[in-house]
């Protein structure tokens, strides 16, 4: 289920905790959306171990929006294709693209 957050609270959490809140906001996040969405191209734990690696963000960005794009289609919402922005948010700034999704889970939620 998807879950509305506070962006800047989820940002906080994740300097205070020194990321961990980071990995699980992720985690959760990724399972939501896959469970909503049902459009991963990987199961859930994959997607979470690559994490541990570079490309990790870049997947997180990928699959994000394919989900988000599949829960906007069948609820009859417009959707955008982002893919390559939040691939270069994954590999630069993974931060930024944490607020990008949590700002779309929220505008769903």
């Amino acid at each position: 289920m998807l879950k509305n957050r506070n962006i800047a609270m989820v940002i906080i959490l994740s300097i205070v905790t020194c990321g961990i809140y980071a990995l699980y906001w992720t985690y959760v996040t990724m399972d939501a959306l896959d469970r909503e969405g049902q459009s991963s191209n990987m199961p859930v734990i994959v997607q979470f171990l690559l994490l541990f690696f570079y490309v990790g963000y870049i997947l997180f960005g990928l699959n994000a929006d394919s989900n988000i794009n599949a829960i906007k289609a069948s609820r009859g919402i417009e959707t955008q294709d982002n893919k390559v922005v939040y691939m270069i948010l994954g590999l630069i700034c993974p931060i930024i693209l944490v607020c990008l999704v949590q700002d779309e889970i929220n505008k769903l939620a």
